[in-house]
């Protein structure tokens, strides 16, 4: 059988043997049945030449490293950085993804969440969870930057990502420094635009700024020794 793609009535016809003994051997040849069109079509593992994302098309026929197509939308879910909608993941599949979605969501291996009046679908591990949504929260707004103060350009999503991730991984005191050096970069506006970008209260990046702008701490210790509370002595 020299085709890329067959049926299984295809195979029936050339093999000349039962259904269960058909499967049988598919098995054992460590076959792929298409995510698209219902599994209908089949391919051995060697055939296909997939791309960088584990996908691969013939003539219109869709097959996944994955495997099945609820396989297929965990993982593109499981790895994007700001999880997926069904529209979106429709469109980068090209078949209907709803069905899967919700199913991988009632079996709690997704979560998932409104944004812009559409459910978004995420990764259930939390530390994923926290940084797909808080990219997605600023794809969700184009932010006007004026980077260095050399001209005011629209951030691109790829730039929000990294400042996003990288943001997501500070503890609070950091974060808050953080915003406060980007809004000092941007200069006037600033405290609204980067607590726009980050999802936060203006009023904690207008803190760390003056925090930094006062010098009230030290690159080990976050704050000086002696600027917060004074020392208590203890009674020897």
């Amino acid at each position: 059988m020299s085709k890329e793609i067959v049926t299984f009535d295809e195979i029936k016809v050339c093999v000349n043997a039962s259904r269960m003994t058909i499967i049988r051997r598919l098995r054992e040849l460590h076959y792929l049945s298409s995510y698209s069109h219902r599994g209908k079509y089949y391919t051995f593992r060697s055939i296909p030449k997939f791309s960088e994302e584990g996908l691969w098309s013939c003539n219109f026929i869709h097959f996944s490293k994955f495997d099945t197509l609820i396989n297929t939308c965990h993982h593109f879910v499981n790895v994007s950085q700001s999880g997926y909608s069904v529209k979106e993941l429709d469109t980068k599949l090209h078949v209907n993804v709803k069905l899967s979605l919700i199913e991988l969501y009632k079996r709690n291996d997704l979560y998932r969440e409104k944004c812009n009046g559409e459910y978004v679908y995420f990764n259930n591990n939390l530390q994923r969870q926290k940084q797909q949504l808080l990219i997605r929260q600023s794809q969700d707004n184009t932010v006007a930057l004026n980077i260095d103060t050399l001209s005011t350009q629209i951030i691109t999503d790829e730039l929000k990502a990294a400042i996003i991730l990288f943001y997501s991984i500070l503890n609070e005191k950091q974060r808050r420094l953080y915003a406060g050096l980007e809004s000092l970069k941007i200069g006037h506006g600033g405290d609204t635009l980067i607590s726009s970008l980050l999802n936060i209260d203006p009023e904690t990046a207008s803190k760390g700024r003056k925090e930094l702008t006062s010098g009230l701490f030290e690159k080990e210790r976050v704050r000086k020794k002696g600027a917060g509370r004074p020392e208590i002595k203890k009674n020897s």
